[in-house]
């Protein structure tokens, strides 16, 4: 008698457990993994300066992921002591250009994460597969059209997978 309640006892957790991690896998979200993509640039440079009226220079480079052939996730990030100078507020406008396939279009994206404004910090864009060429300037926002100026543009190039 005690072996079968032993055995009904074991099963039963061995059932719950199986239970609990099959709940668990479905529970998890799907995780989309992004190839880096190396780029060479002469990032945007723009003139900022902080409360306390100290100037500086912040240089806005552009990274790439991709996650899968022929698109590529344009991001800016920058640092959040950037962000509290004039430069906060800037978007980050990327031009790109694919040498082999024509392909051509713009995306822009907001390089601080804790401003309000509905301009995602990631973009992706279809550029194909192949060389591509972009360039990249600074503008404002409707909230604060000056921020990041004056800026000077940058340019650089990376191979789409």
């Amino acid at each position: 008698m005690r072996l079968a309640r032993s055995i009904t006892a074991v099963s039963a957790a061995a059932f719950a457990s199986i239970a609990m991690s099959t709940a668990t896998a479905a529970a998890e979200p799907v995780v989309v993994t992004e190839t880096p993509v190396t780029i060479f640039q002469l990032p945007a440079h723009s003139l900022v300066v902080s409360g306390l009226v100290v100037p500086g220079i912040h240089a806005a480079a552009v990274t790439a992921a991709s996650p899968e052939p022929g698109h590529v996730t344009f991001a800016a990030p920058t640092r959040p002591e950037v962000c509290a100078t004039t430069f906060g507020g800037a978007l980050v406008r990327i031009d790109y250009l694919n040498i082999a396939t024509g392909n051509a279009g713009t995306v822009t994206v907001r390089p601080c994460e804790n401003f309000l404004e509905p301009t995602p910090t990631r973009a992706t864009a279809n550029t194909g597969s192949g060389p591509v060429v972009f360039s990249v300037g600074l503008t404002g926002t409707a909230y604060r059209p000056t921020a990041g100026q004056p800026s000077i543009p940058g340019v650089g190039t990376f191979t789409a997978p």
